[in-house]
C-alpha cells in the first residue's frame, strides 16, 4: 500500500532519515527523528499544513501502525517496519510556514477576529476566554491563572524587556491540559503576532530572538509534541492556519477573514482558539490597538 504525499513542510529532512513512532491519533502520527529532539508529523488533511508536516489528502490505515515502530526514508520513500504501508515523498511540493509582515491598518480586522474568538470560546465553554484575561478575577480558573503572566508578557514586549518576558513564559509553559497546553499555545500565537509585526525593525527583531532563546531554555517543562511546535515558532515557522489568517488580516477582505478565523479556531479541541488568543495579543502588543481600552477592570 503506497500513498503519495501531497506536500512536505520545510522542516522535514530532504535526505534519508530514520525515526520511531512517538504517538498516534485518528488522523495524524508523530515520529521522532533518530538522534534529534524533534518530531515530524504525518497528517491527513485537505488543507492543513505544518512546518514539520508530511500531508496526505487521502485517508490511510494509521491503525496498522503502533507506537515504538521504526520508520525509515530511503530515496524519497518512507517505510515502516512490519507494515506494507509506504509513503512516497518524491515530487511533493515543499511548504513554507513563514508569515507575512503586517504594515497597514489592521484595527478593523483585528476587532472582527477578536469578537469571533471570544464568541467561539464562550459558546464552546473553553477553559481560556481571551477577554477575561483582561478582567479582574473573572472567567474559568485556567484563565485567571494565565491572566497575570499574559499581562507581564505584553508589558515586556512593549518595553523590549527580555528578562521579564522570560519570567512570564516560565509561568505559562506547560500550563493547562491537552496535547498542547493552553499556556504553550498562547506563547506560540504570541510569537506569531510579534513576527508579523516586526518587519525590519531591529529592536523588535532583537527582542524576538532574545525571547525565543529564553523560551528554548524552558522547553523541558512541557511535552514532546508541544515542544516541537514551540521550537518552530521560535524560528518563525507556523501552521497554515496562521499563515492564511495573517494574509487575510493584511488584505482586509471580510469573507476571507471570516473563513480564515473560523478555520484557525477549529484546530484541535481548543488549541486553535488558545493560540489565536496569543496571536491577537501579540499583534496588539506592537500595533496601534489598545487591548485594554474596552475593559474597565484591568490588571496592570
Amino acid at each position: 500500500m503506497q500513498f503519495q504525499a501531497t506536500s512536505i513542510g520545510s522542516a522535514v529532512p530532504q535526505d534519508n532519515f530514520n525515526a520511531t513512532i512517538q504517538s498516534l491519533f485518528d488522523s495524524s502520527l508523530n515520529f521522532r527523528l533518530e538522534h534529534e529532539d524533534r518530531l515530524i508529523t504525518i497528517l491527513i488533511s485537505d488543507h492543513y499544513e505544518l512546518p514539520q508536516g508530511i500531508r496526505l489528502d487521502k485517508k490511510i490505515p494509521l491503525h496498522s501502525l503502533t507506537v515504538g515502530l521504526r520508520a525509515a526514508s530511503r530515496g524519497g520513500v518512507l517505510r515502516f517496519d512490519s507494515s506494507p504501508l509506504t509513503i512516497d515523498l518524491r515530487g511533493a511540493p515543499i511548504w513554507d510556514g513563514r508569515l507575512s509582515t503586517l504594515n497597514g491598518n489592521i484595527e478593523q480586522a483585528w476587532s472582527i477576529t477578536w469578537q469571533m474568538l471570544n464568541e467561539g470560546q464562550r459558546l464552546k465553554k473553553t477553559e481560556l476566554i481571551a477577554e477575561d484575561l483582561f478582567r479582574l478575577d473573572q472567567g474559568p480558573l485556567l484563565t485567571r491563572k494565565l491572566s497575570h503572566p499574559v499581562h507581564k508578557l505584553i508589558t515586556a514586549a512593549q518595553r523590549f524587556d527580555s528578562h521579564a518576558s522570560a519570567e512570564a513564559a516560565h509561568e505559562m509553559i506547560g500550563l493547562g491540559p491537552g496535547v498542547t497546553p493552553s499556556g504553550d499555545d498562547i506563547l506560540i500565537g504570541f510569537l506569531a503576532g510579534l513576527h508579523s509585526m516586526a518587519g525590519n525593525n531591529k529592536e523588535r527583531q532583537a527582542f524576538i530572538q532574545a525571547f525565543g532563546s529564553a523560551i528554548f531554555l524552558l522547553l523541558k517543562e512541557t511535552n514532546d509534541i508541544s515542544r516541537t511546535y514551540i521550537q518552530h515558532a521560535i524560528k518563525g515557522e507556523f501552521s497554515s492556519s496562521f499563515v492564511t489568517l495573517i494574509d487575510a488580516i493584511r488584505e482586509g477582505e471580510q469573507q476571507q477573514l471570516l473563513t480564515s478565523t473560523k478555520n484557525a479556531m477549529c484546530v484541535g479541541h481548543s488549541s486553535g482558539m488558545d493560540s489565536l488568543t496569543g496571536l491577537l495579543i501579540g499583534l496588539a502588543s506592537w500595533g496601534t490597538i489598545s487591548i485594554y481600552s474596552d475593559y474597565k477592570e484591568m490588571i496592570l
